[in-house]
C-alpha cells in the first residue's frame, strides 16, 4: 500500500507545478490554492509512503513520478514541444524509478 500512497504523492505533485504555473500567469486566486491544496496532500501521502519505504528510495521516486507527470502534463495540456530527447530523458527516469523499485 505504500507504494500506492508514494504513486498518490508523486501525482499530487503535478498539481502543485500546475499552482506555479497558475500564479506565474497572474492567476493568483485559483494558483494558490491548486498550489496550497496540492503541496498539503502531496506531502501527506509522501509521509504515509514513508512509513515503509527508506527516505532515499521514495523521495528519489516521489520527485520522479513528479517530473515525469509534469513533463506529460507540459505536453498534453500545455502545449510543450515534443523531441525525442526530452522522451529519451523521462524513459530513463522511469527505468530508474522501477531499478529503485526492484532493487527496495
Amino acid at each position: 500500500m505504500s507504494w500506492v500512497y508514494l504513486v498518490i504523492a508523486g501525482l499530487l505533485e503535478i498539481a502543485v507545478v500546475a499552482g506555479v504555473r497558475d500564479i506565474a500567469f497572474k492567476r493568483y486566486g485559483r494558483g494558490f490554492v491548486v498550489y496550497g491544496l496540492g503541496l498539503a496532500s502531496s506531502l501527506f501521502f509522501l509521509y504515509l509512503a514513508l512509513r515503509q519505504i527508506d527516505v532515499s528510495i521514495a523521495y528519489t521516486s516521489y520527485t520522479g513520478i513528479g517530473v515525469i507527470g509534469t513533463v506529460a502534463s507540459g505536453l498534453l495540456f500545455w502545449g510543450e514541444k515534443r523531441s525525442i530527447r526530452k522522451a529519451l530523458y523521462v524513459g530513463l527516469i522511469v527505468a530508474a524509478i522501477v531499478a529503485l523499485k526492484i532493487s527496495g
